[in-house]
């Protein structure tokens, strides 16, 4: 499992408020004049990190538990559905899958879930998904 952990590094922080400006979780207060960061709120998104001109917060990612990427295959795409009706913004991301899908060479998939959705799989593989992952259930009618 990776683990990954935040902190303000006292001496380099002045201060200046960049860090609070970026933050799109309000995740950040000063105190005593140094950026204080609560990590209740916070999601480790990192933007705080590329505002700091003076590198004082330090965003560590220990990588240990995920494994090697090369262990990894294949792009997915999760498709949202409406009332059984495949919603655009899913093409688009079918679009962007398949061109990441071409460039590391392996299968593009779609993942759909919801109630009366089994033919809208081949509208999935016309708009570029080598694989559709498939859960047609009653109980996932209102589910995206």
């Amino acid at each position: 499992m990776s683990q990954e952990d935040i902190r303000v590094v006292r001496d380099k922080c002045t201060g200046c408020r960049l860090c609070i400006k970026a933050c799109p979780f309000d995740a950040i207060k000063i105190v005593d004049k140094v950026a204080v960061i609560d990590l209740g709120v916070c999601n480790l998104c990192g933007a705080c990190v590329e505002s700091c001109k003076f590198k004082a917060i330090i965003l560590s990612k220990d990588k240990g538990g995920v494994g090697i990427l090369s262990e990894f295959k294949d792009v997915w795409v999760f498709c949202e559905q409406k009332k059984s009706l495949i919603q655009s913004v899913s093409y688009e991301l079918l679009g962007e899958g398949r061109r990441l899908a071409d460039k590391l060479g392996v299968d593009l998939c779609a993942v759909l879930l919801g109630d009366n959705i089994n033919n809208k799989t081949n509208e999935l593989i016309c708009r570029g998904a080598d694989k559709v992952y498939l859960v047609n259930s009653p109980f996932l009618r209102n589910y995206l």
